[in-house]
């Protein structure tokens, strides 16, 4: 069965945000539009299932005293609105604090059954990714979060012919000219997934955010 869902959240740029941190989209139960489909656990923002662990890698990467901070909005007991608008509000000052955007790849998509696996996505209309690199004339990086989705994806968004006056694509991908006045160049990176399923490639889940916190830091952090 193919279900045909819109992605939930809005692109969040901050001002001056050096990185965007491009996904794919959320899980089918947070793309319902009904609130009480999500787990306990969950946090209604991307990045937000409970084996997710995207929020885990960035704390560990940059505010480890906090790191517990993230298993603490996940178990707060209020009103699942009120218990969004805490989190929400903890993560963005997070990403602003650091100069991160973030933002899925995918506007409106299929998706067969409820599986949260990219590969069970179809694409139908993608994000504007080159409207918020406009927009936002700071970001000098695009991180992507998957090799074999995200970062196809997003060639196959740029390569569409009504971008090609307006771009170019340079070194297999990992660069990005922008050709509007003023022209200007961002690099594009993958880093490992954040799901659950990475683990199983390390020897244990702390193994995996101290190797993969270090990559996602030297990414964000390092002037290329």
């Amino acid at each position: 069965m193919e279900n045909i869902q819109y992605h939930p959240y809005q692109p969040f740029i901050p001002k001056d945000a050096k990185v965007l941190l491009l996904g794919s989209a959320p899980p089918y139960r947070f793309c319902t539009g009904n609130a009480n489909d999500l787990k306990n656990m969950d946090m209604d923002y991307y990045y937000g299932s409970n084996s997710n662990l995207l929020w885990e890698i960035l704390f560990t990467a940059f505010e480890p005293e906090k790191i517990d901070s993230i298993s603490y909005l996940r178990s707060l007991d209020e009103d699942r609105k009120i218990k969004t608008a805490h989190q929400v509000d903890f993560l963005q000052n997070f990403l602003v604090g650091k100069h991160i955007g973030m933002a899925d790849i995918l506007l409106k998509f299929s998706r067969k059954g409820t599986s949260a696996e990219d590969y069970k996505l179809t694409v139908l209309e993608y994000q504007d990714i080159l409207r918020i690199l406009h927009n936002n004339p700071s970001l000098t990086k695009i991180l992507c979060t998957s090799r074999n989705r995200v970062h196809y994806w997003l060639m196959d968004y740029l390569k569409q012919p009504i971008h090609y006056d307006f771009i170019e694509i340079r070194d297999n991908g990992s660069s990005l000219i922008l050709k509007n006045n003023p022209r200007r160049e961002l690099i594009i990176r993958i880093l490992p997934s954040p799901s659950a399923r990475s683990v199983m490639r390390y020897t244990n889940k702390k193994d995996f955010l101290q190797q993969v916190s270090q990559i996602y830091y030297q990414a964000i952090i390092n002037e290329i």
